[in-house]
């Protein structure tokens, strides 16, 4: 299974290069947070994270919303 940062209390640059860590094989990168939707649209085309019907930036005010969603979204993961 796997697990993503909660991002409360983290900065976009922490939580990014945390996240690009964790997922060194997919190379997510690292992004400004003005450019954090481009980063999250760009996940969605990869391999992994599309079987893992992670969402795009779209209805999500903030990259905090996005990445708690997120969260739930990759405990329930069973890979």
């Amino acid at each position: 299974m796997a697990v993503t940062y909660d991002p409360r209390n983290l900065t976009w640059d922490y939580y990014c290069r945390l996240m690009e860590e964790q997922f060194a094989p997919n190379q997510l990168g690292n992004v400004p947070e003005e450019k954090w939707r481009d980063w999250v649209d760009g996940m969605n085309g990869i391999g992994y994270f599309v079987q893992s019907a992670i969402p795009d930036h779209r209805g999500f005010t903030t990259w905090q919303e996005w990445a708690a969603q997120l969260v739930g979204i990759m405990s329930l993961d069973p890979q």
